[in-house]
This record gives structure tokens, sequence and C-alpha cells, in this order.
């Protein structure tokens, strides 16, 4: 663009561009306000991919795709759009632009100056750069500018406000240090964990370590709480007859439910074996098959994902044939139910893992 502003200002007879100002927030501003909505977001992201059970392997890659896109789209909206408007000031005089439109030169000796806009639909602290064209007045308003001050000054003063040199020099230290917080952002800090699933964020998470049917999930917290020999022991419970919300939590203490990061053991209950034990005959020629079934509880370090110890867990909630059923679909037709651990139970097991039972 400063080439062709170049040629403008020449082809006008203005001289030489010193400063261009964009009707955009400063870049700085700008900056600062994007660090700040990528972290928001990577957090949304995050609680986003939790909720739908998504493989916590899927963070880097959603995170990096987020960065990849955002950045680039503002570093098209910075260099190549340039903002709505902007102003060229010259030796000579003002080139004023907008994107997809004509250039306007204007004469120092046409520039009439700089007022408050007031009017329907002006935002309050705009302001007109008015100047003479041909006799008749001509007019711009504008309300966000960079080095809007600067600018304000080259107009009163018909004469071009140089950059000081400090912007010039921290110019490039600023970039560096823009670069330096998304580097630490994405590889040093608390969220880099987070987004790298090196330590859980939600205690459903946790779920990820919990292996799919009888093969291994490979799943690992290394930035987890680490596994001591002595009690107590912050674990949580996952069972597959619910969703991938914890059952029960403890924190072998019989204080409150433990933080994600202070979890170090995960168990995981699923069935083992179901045995037969009745069917029972419902109105509308309904028959439900009951089973009493067997569950595996195992505990795996939330650190390493090595599996820690287990137990087996009985189940036996029917008691006789009776009660109302409630029909799904057409009369008739044959149900199966598998007795399954009650919330007691399970609470009980993963006590005794807490303290240390049976270690």
């Amino acid at each position: 663009m400063r080439s062709s502003l170049r040629r403008l200002a020449t082809q006008a007879g203005l001289g030489e561009v010193h400063r261009v100002h964009h009707e955009r927030r400063s870049v700085p501003v700008l900056l600062i306000a994007k660090l700040g909505l990528d972290w928001a977001m990577v957090l949304c992201l995050v609680r986003a991919l939790s909720e739908l059970d998504m493989d916590p392997g899927a963070r880097p890659v959603t995170v990096l795709l987020w960065l990849a896109v955002s950045w680039g789209a503002l570093a098209y909206w910075l260099l190549a759009r340039d903002g709505r408007r902007w102003f060229a000031v010259c030796d000579g005089g003002l080139l004023v632009g907008t994107a997809g439109t004509g250039t306007i030169a204007i004469a120092w000796h046409a520039v009439q100056g700089l007022t408050p806009a007031h009017g329907p639909g002006i935002r309050h602290g705009s302001l007109r750069l008015s100047w003479l064209d041909g006799g008749k007045q001509r007019y711009v308003t504008f309300r966000t500018m960079t080095d809007r001050a600067a600018l304000a000054e080259a107009v009163e003063d018909k004469h071009p406000v140089p950059m000081p040199s400090r912007r010039r020099i921290l110019a490039g230290p600023g970039i560096v240090a823009v670069a330096s917080v998304v580097a630490w952002a994405l590889a040093l800090s608390p969220l880099a964990d987070i987004v790298m699933a090196s330590r859980p964020y939600y205690l459903r998470d946790l779920v990820s370590l919990c292996p799919r049917a009888t093969a291994d999930s490979g799943a690992a917290y290394p930035e987890s709480a680490a596994y001591s020999a002595s009690a107590p022991h912050p674990a949580v419970l996952f069972a597959e007859e619910h969703d991938s919300d914890p059952v029960v939590t403890s924190t072998g203490t019989g204080s409150d439910t433990p933080d994600p990061d202070d979890v170090q053991l995960v168990a995981c209950s699923r069935l083992e074996r179901r045995t037969y034990d009745t069917t029972c005959a419902f109105s509308h020629g309904l028959s439900v098959s009951y089973y009493r079934a067997r569950y595996r509880v195992d505990v795996y370090e939330a650190r390493t994902g090595r599996r820690v110890t287990g137990r087996t867990l009985d189940a036996d909630n029917h008691l006789f044939c009776g009660g109302v059923r409630e029909l799904h679909g057409k009369d008739g037709g044959h149900e199966e139910e598998v007795s399954v651990p009650s919330r007691e139970d399970y609470q009980r097991i993963l006590d005794e893992v807490s303290v240390g039972a049976g270690e």
C-alpha cells in the first residue's frame, strides 16, 4: 500500500507520504484484545470438547486451528484490508481513501479543519474533517483512528507530524513480545497443560483413562497429582452404565469433591458378566427378563495410566415381579434389564481406594 500511496501523492502534487492513519483501533490495543479473546476462546473450546466427550487428543488440533484461522484473519485485516478509511499525511496535504473506492487528494490550503461531529447516527466523540473543493464544502466523519491525536495535530498545523522515534524502535520488540506471550501461553502456562491434555481441566476429562472394552485406553495426565505411597488418594469413579460424568468422588478425608488437579486415582466400572434371574410378565403382553450382574472396578493412576488395583462388585437390585412398566412403542414385546450397582456401593468401594484399603 505504501508504494501505491507514494505514486498517488506524487501524481496529486502532495510530495512525500509521512504517516498513514487507519480507521480502526491501534495495533497494540488490537493485539492485547486478541490475546484476551484467545485465552477465553481456548477455555470455551476445552469445555465444549469435554461436553461433547471428545478425546483429549483433539484439543491441540482444535486450538491450533482456531489460532491459525483467527490470527490469519487479523493479519489480513491489518495488512491487507487496512481498515474502512485511511488518511495519508503528506508534505503538501492529505490523501483520503476508503477500501474499494477512489482516493481524494486535499491540499493543505483547502483544508478548513477538524470539528466535533454531531447529528443523527453519529457516535459521540466523532470528528469531521472539512475542506473546500471548487468552492464547495466537503467533509468526512470518523471516530476511531490510529494515532488520532497526531492526525488532528497535522490538520491543525497543516504539516506532517513525524512518528516518534521510540515508536519505531519499539515496533520490533513489540512484535517479539506478542509472539513470546503466545508462545508462553501455548507451551509454558497452566493453559498449555490443559490444551495439550497434560492435566485435566474438568473431572469428566479423567474418563479418558477408562479402557474401551478390554483394551487399555493408553491415556494419562502427566501433570496430575503424583500417586504417593501414603493415603489419602483423592479419587473419582466412572461407570459404563452412566454417562461420562463421575458417578462418585472421594478425597479420602471426608471433605468435598476433589479438584481435578488433585485426583490421583481413577476407578472405572464395567460389566464383567451377567446371570439370568427371572422373567416377569406385565400387562399389554410385555415381558422383562432380569439379570444379576458382576462388575469389575479397575483403578488407574491418573498421572501414568498404570493400573493400580481392582475390585469386583455384585449387583442384584431386582426384588420381585410387580409394579408398573412404561411401554415404549407398540404393545407387547420383550425387554432385558441388568442390575447395576447403587451409588452407595460405588461410594463404599471408592472410599476404600482413597484411604488405601486393600492395596
